[in-house]
């Protein structure tokens, strides 16, 4: 029996499933790729664990090894998907100092997530048709960090007389929903595009719709200079 190098990490393991998820593994990327994919797709009730081993070229086992059943890999595909968005809004905003510009950076981070991976903003519009059933404390903790950026820039707009009076959540409501919708919808836009006269204006791309939204929303809340 071959027994572990001093220098080799061994996991920990309760009931032959390890206790920390090893996120630096090729196998565990690979398992959350392809969950990920498959739960945008056909949402957590539609998606099948041995659906997403074969996508991923895996068995079952593994998957139960490495991280868990269907309800833990899907609760690590929300948490991925929430800390990366919280963690580049956090980071690339942090010396944002200018509440207008800070709300403009809102939306461009929202629409180039959203632009570059569509299986997040699809998932998370799965779970909430769902009634938001599997979204844990820990889940709603770090979505709050996304709200919490947008607030900080609408409490000092207003406190600094930059912007209007405004509920901080009916306005990232407003930001985040606009482009979540506009980037879900993407397939029946297409469609409704096909039926239109040649003359009549293209439907909208999620670069418009985040424009829209700086020129019209942002724009309508900031105050006049003083004289």
């Amino acid at each position: 029996m071959k027994h572990p190098e001093p220098h080799e990490k061994v996991p920990l393991l309760d009931h032959g499933r390890r206790t920390s998820i090893d996120y630096e593994s090729e196998t565990v990327r690979r398992i959350l790729d392809a969950a990920e994919a498959l739960f945008a797709e056909n949402c957590y009730a539609g998606t099948r664990m041995d659906e997403i081993a074969a996508v991923a070229g895996v068995n079952k086992a593994t998957i139960y090894y490495h991280i868990g059943g269907k309800e833990k890999l899907y609760d690590v595909v929300l948490t991925r998907h929430f800390a990366h968005f919280a963690d580049r809004l956090e980071r690339e905003l942090a010396d944002c100092a200018d509440p207008v510009e800070g709300l403009r950076g809102v939306v461009r981070i929202h629409a180039e997530e959203f632009n570059h991976n569509n299986y997040a903003p699809r998932t998370i519009a799965h779970e909430m048709a769902g009634g938001s059933r599997r979204i844990t404390p820990e889940l709603a903790a770090i979505y709050a960090r996304i709200h919490g950026v947008t607030a900080r820039f609408a409490e000092q707009g207003m406190a600094s007389g930059r912007l209007r009076q405004i509920n901080p959540a009916v306005l990232q409501v407003a930001l985040a929903g606009v482009l979540l919708v506009n980037t879900i919808n993407a397939p029946f836009r297409s469609q409704v595009a096909a039926t239109l006269d040649a003359g009549q204006p293209p439907m909208p791309t999620l670069p418009d719709m985040a424009a829209f939204l700086e020129d019209v929303v942002i724009n309508a809340l900031t105050t006049a200079p003083p004289d």
